[in-house]
């Protein structure tokens, strides 16, 4: 674990869990505090599948992110990024066009913080601190403006974390995103989902839900609202095995085990 007096500032709410640090805890990092932990291990607990579907996002994330660079899109806006821990989307570019251009947003300053120092020597990307439900915000900042260019396909990509924002706050947000892209932009999205578990996510939900206040476990049907109307890309809505495997055998037997829905639309 990390000596926690080199992050945590003034502004670091420690009594409480944080959406990124709960992550860095589940991914296996060290910049995470006790109450993050505990919910965590609780988490765990009442889905012992839980890091193996962390692991399989993490798995999308880059797979999306190579399937962005294959069709030209080397600009990347990454909404609720959480820690910008290792596989995130500045490490998968890297190896197949260093100039593509990244901002991270998220709302926790420790995220920001610490993507900002790891990124402090790659002029092509950045860590944002802002609400990505407030996309006038996000799109309003320096930062976004100067590394990112909405004359051209950008890829949005809003991974594991709609899930603890409701609809009512979601739908009108994703619209000026989508709004704001120019045609050939991609919009990337994973979710939680109950669809086809044995209840473990419900339990999972209920805890997250009582420390951050919402948790919608959303329907195919419902996630693919959340494109609008732009274009979905093949295989459509599915589980996170199932989209664009590197091998067929990656897909497994049993897919919806994984309780997260993904999926890519492409602006017209």
């Amino acid at each position: 674990m990390s000596d926690a007096s080199t992050w945590v500032t003034p502004e670091v709410d420690t009594d409480r869990p944080s959406i990124a640090r709960l992550y860095d805890y589940l991914l296996g990092g060290t910049h995470n505090l006790e109450p993050d932990r505990e919910l965590g291990k609780q988490a765990i607990r009442a889905a012992p599948g839980l890091i193996m579907l962390i692991r399989e996002s993490r798995k999308f994330l880059r797979r999306s992110v190579r399937y962005a660079l294959d069709q030209g899109v080397d600009q990347f806006l990454d909404l609720g990024s959480g820690i910008p821990t290792r596989g995130s989307v500045h490490e998968t570019v890297a190896a197949i066009n260093p100039d593509a251009r990244i901002v991270y947003v998220d709302r926790d300053p420790v995220a920001v913080a610490h993507g900002n120092e790891l990124l402090a020597s790659n002029p092509n990307a950045a860590s944002v601190q802002a609400n990505l439900l407030d996309a006038d915000e996000v799109l309003a900042t320096d930062t976004v403006k100067s590394l990112l260019d909405f004359d051209r396909p950008v890829a949005v990509l809003v991974l594991c974390v709609l899930q603890f924002f409701s609809d009512s706050e979601v739908l009108p947000a994703l619209e000026k995103y989508r709004e704001r892209l120019a045609p050939g932009s991609l919009l990337i999205i994973s979710t939680a989902t109950n669809e086809g578990d044995d209840g473990s996510s419900d339990m999972v939900g209920n805890l997250y839900a009582k420390e951050f206040g919402d948790f919608a476990l959303r329907s195919h049907e419902q996630m693919r609202a959340l494109f609008g109307d732009f274009e979905m890309v093949e295989p459509g809505v599915v589980f996170p095995t199932q989209w664009h495997p590197d091998k067929p055998s990656d897909v497994g037997a049993h897919p919806e085990r994984y309780t997260y829905l993904v999926g890519a639309a492409r602006k017209r």
